[in-house]
């Protein structure tokens, strides 16, 4: 007689346990919209660079914005990210591929800080003068919310781990 209750009470343990881990997977499962936006903006941002959409990249950033490409000076404000990364000097960069995988996002409050690791082809052409680089990096990103509570990229920064010139 009390094999069997012990037999039930072991079932009746399991089950419950069993239920309540599915409940908590499914509690993880549901994503966050901040962060569905978040993921958004960094496709736009890569996708942006891939179609040369000068427009749609500079979209993407606060006026007050802050980019610390790697080895330079931070560069300040949208209007100087701009100059520096499109010049109207009949130059032209191609970006031949660009990949990144996000390897973190937390989001705090107002603030979220990503972290993605990239592969970044590209080509600079400028009158004869030609030439390109392979790049391997690690990129942090951080992201504020605006009042209207949409998210833009305030600040930028990576660190090439590898980098090669075709």
């Amino acid at each position: 007689m009390i094999l069997p209750n012990l037999k039930r009470l072991c079932l009746s343990i399991f089950l419950t346990l069993s239920i309540m881990g599915c409940d908590n997977k499914e509690a993880k499962q549901k994503i966050d919209p901040d962060d569905l936006e978040i993921r958004k903006i960094h496709s736009e941002y890569v996708n942006g660079w891939l179609k040369s959409d000068e427009e749609g990249i500079m979209e993407l950033f606060v006026e007050d914005s802050r980019i610390q490409p790697n080895t330079l000076k931070p560069i300040e404000g949208k209007s100087e990210i701009r100059k520096f990364w499109f010049p109207k000097d009949s130059s032209e960069t191609i970006i031949n591929n660009y990949e990144t995988e996000i390897i973190s996002l937390d989001i705090i409050d107002t603030i979220a800080i990503s972290t993605h690791k990239s592969i970044l082809d590209w080509t600079y052409k400028k009158d004869s003068i030609s030439f390109g680089r392979l790049q391997k990096g690690i990129n942090t990103t951080i992201y504020r919310r605006q009042l209207d509570n949409s998210w833009k990229i305030w600040r930028a920064m990576w660190t090439d781990i590898y980098g090669e010139d075709k």
